[in-house]
């Protein structure tokens, strides 16, 4: 008698050991997407386009979770520990003061840790800031920290071709001053107003830098080397007139909840202060 382990078995159970191992591992790895969306402060500003009270970004986290996304975080996807399509990964640019507040209240007690891109130079120096003992605060409780520039100037061609040094100081020393004073390392670039040149992104990798993030609309792919370019990924900027139009795309896009992948988006260049 043959065992179940006999040849002719083997052969039989090989196409469904394979089968199982593409359903299981492969297929949701190469469908995993991640939305990443802008936020800048929260102070409720109805004149302020990029501004939203506490309670709008309550409202606006509690929709997303009720329409089936996740959040997830930066480490997240460097580690491609990401599944399906409908993901978020939140950032605030800039570091204004109120960003603790909204933390504190929202993101916080939701178990959602935003990314956080800062340009050091106003960090404990202005009053609408947060400060570095706030900051570090932020990033202890799980959020992640990226260079923002370091007087949030537009590292582009003009920049380059003007003042060098300001250039390269908005690339490398960011991120050896944001290093210094957290004690973490900074693995993200987030473009001010998200422009740049083929000498910033040269800069970029030079630095260090693993990722860097633009202003360009798009779904982040997941593994991160899925992307067309690492040091141009996407994201998406809410203000006020268009944060529910971003959101319905963001659900067209993800398939049904648990469902299926996303369909092509359109790039648009959206402007930020």
């Amino acid at each position: 008698m043959h065992g179940i382990f006999s040849p002719t078995r083997r052969l039989l159970f090989l196409p469904l050991i394979v089968l199982s191992v593409f359903l299981l591992g492969a297929a949701p790895e190469r469908n995993a997407s991640v939305h990443v969306i802008i936020y800048h402060t929260f102070l409720g500003k109805e004149s302020v386009s990029t501004d939203f009270s506490v309670d709008e970004l309550r409202l606006q986290m509690e929709r997303l979770k009720e329409r089936g996304f996740r959040f997830v975080t930066l480490a997240d996807v460097e580690r491609g520990a990401v599944s399906g399509t409908r993901n978020v990964l939140v950032s605030i640019d800039d570091g204004n003061r109120s960003v603790y507040r909204a933390y504190r209240e929202v993101f916080g007690p939701m178990g959602i840790k935003p990314l956080l891109a800062i340009y050091p130079n106003i960090i404990g120096r202005k009053k609408y800031a947060l400060t570095w003992d706030e900051l570090r605060a932020l990033a202890s409780d799980g959020c992640e920290i990226a260079a923002h520039g370091f007087f949030h100037l537009h590292v582009n061609e003009k920049l380059y071709a003007k003042n060098r040094p300001y250039f390269m100081n908005e690339i490398h020393k960011s991120k050896r001053v944001l290093e210094e004073r957290m004690g973490r390392p900074v693995t993200a670039f987030v473009y001010p107003s998200g422009e740049r040149c083929g000498h910033a992104m040269r800069e970029i990798r030079a630095a260090g830098y693993r990722c860097a993030f633009t202003i360009n609309w798009g779904t982040l792919r997941v593994p991160l080397e899925r992307n067309p370019e690492a040091l141009e990924l996407p994201r998406y900027m809410l203000v006020r007139d268009n944060w529910k139009n971003i959101f319905a795309l963001m659900d067209k896009n993800s398939g049904s909840p648990g469902g299926n992948g996303p369909k092509s988006t359109k790039r648009h260049l959206v402007l930020s202060r």
